[in-house]
C-alpha cells in the first residue's frame, strides 16, 4: 500500500496509518498540504493538534526542561541569598569601622580635653607641653642613670614601663601627657610642644627613646649584681631567677610586648 503524500509503500493498512502518523518527512508533506501540524515546543517534532496533546504528556525533552528550570529558580534563590549574606556581612564591617572610629574619635576629643587641664607655657605664642620627654634625650638618659633601679630590672619589662610611667610620663604636678588609647592595638598619643596629638604605635617612639637613652646597658651593668656572690662567684638559682627578666629588657627593640601591654594598663584612657 502506498503513502499518498511521501509515496512510500507499506505493507498493511495498519502501518499505513501508522507511518502517515509518525514519518517525519510525510509529516512534513501533510504540513505543507494541509498546515495542520504542530511542532512540538520541547523536542521539535512534528504531530497532529490530537497526537501533540498525547505526545506532550510523555515528552522527555519537556520534563527535562523542567527540571532543568527549577535547578535554575534553586540555583537563582541560593545566589540570592548568598548575595544577601555578603550584603550583610559587608554592612556589619562598615558598622564595626564606624564604631571604632567613633571610639577613637571619642578618646581623642577626651585626650584633648585631659591635656587641655594640665599645666602650659606661653613662648612665642606657641603651646609648650610641660614635661615633652620626646624632645629632650639628654635630659631622659640622666633619669635612666640616676633612677633605674635593681627593683625596675627584676620586674623586666613591666619594671621598664613602671619606670617610665613615674619618672617619664608625669611632670612634677602628676600630670600625664602620655596615653593609651586603642589597648587592643597598642596605639598611644600625646601632645607635642605645639599642641598637636601625635600617635605612638606600640610605643615604638617610647621604646627607641629609652634604648638610646642607655636602658639595656644600664641593665647589663646592674643585673649581674641580682646574681653574684660576694666572693664574685654565681649564685645558680638567681641567675635563673632573675636572667630571664634582664634578657626582656635587653631584647625590648625586637619585642617589647611586655612592656606596651603594662604601658597601656597604666596609661589608658
Amino acid at each position: 500500500m502506498e503513502c499518498e503524500f511521501c509515496k512510500n509503500k507499506l505493507s498493511t493498512i495498519s502501518s499505513l496509518n501508522y507511518h502517515k502518523k509518525t514519518n517525519k518527512k510525510c509529516l512534513e508533506i501533510r504540513n505543507d498540504i494541509n498546515n495542520t501540524l504542530n511542532s512540538c515546543e520541547f523536542c521539535d517534532k512534528l504531530f497532529s493538534n490530537q497526537t501533540l496533546k498525547i505526545h506532550l504528556k510523555s515528552c522527555k525533552s519537556k520534563k527535562l526542561n523542567k527540571e532543568k528550570e527549577k535547578d535554575n529558580i534553586i540555583q537563582e534563590k541560593d545566589n540570592i541569598i548568598e548575595e544577601l549574606k555578603n550584603e550583610i556581612l559587608d554592612l556589619k564591617n562598615k558598622i564595626f569601622k564606624l564604631e571604632t572610629e567613633n571610639n577613637i574619635y571619642i578618646k581623642d576629643h577626651e585626650l584633648v580635653k585631659t591635656i587641655a587641664t594640665q599645666p602650659k607655657i606661653n613662648n612665642n605664642n606657641k603651646i609648650k607641653v610641660i614635661n615633652n620627654f620626646f624632645d629632650n634625650p639628654t635630659r631622659i638618659k640622666q633619669i635612666v642613670e640616676e633612677k633605674l633601679t635593681q627593683n625596675h630590672i627584676v620586674d623586666g619589662q613591666k619594671g621598664v614601663a613602671q619606670f617610665a610611667y613615674d619618672t617619664l610620663l608625669k611632670d612634677d604636678d602628676g600630670n600625664i601627657n602620655y596615653f593609651c588609647t586603642d589597648p587592643s592595638r597598642s596605639i598611644f598619643k600625646f601632645q607635642n610642644n605645639y599642641g598637636n596629638i601625635e600617635k605612638d604605635i606600640k610605643a615604638v617612639r617610647l621604646t627607641n627613646l629609652l634604648l638610646d637613652a642607655g636602658i639595656k646597658n644600664k641593665a647589663c651593668t646592674v643585673a649581674p649584681n641580682l646574681w653574684t656572690k660576694k666572693d664574685g662567684s654565681i649564685d645558680n638559682d638567681k641567675f635563673q631567677l632573675f636572667n630571664p627578666s634582664a634578657n626582656e629588657i635587653i631584647m625590648m627593640q625586637s619585642d617589647n610586648s611586655i612592656f606596651r601591654n603594662e604601658l597601656a594598663c597604666l596609661t589608658s584612657t
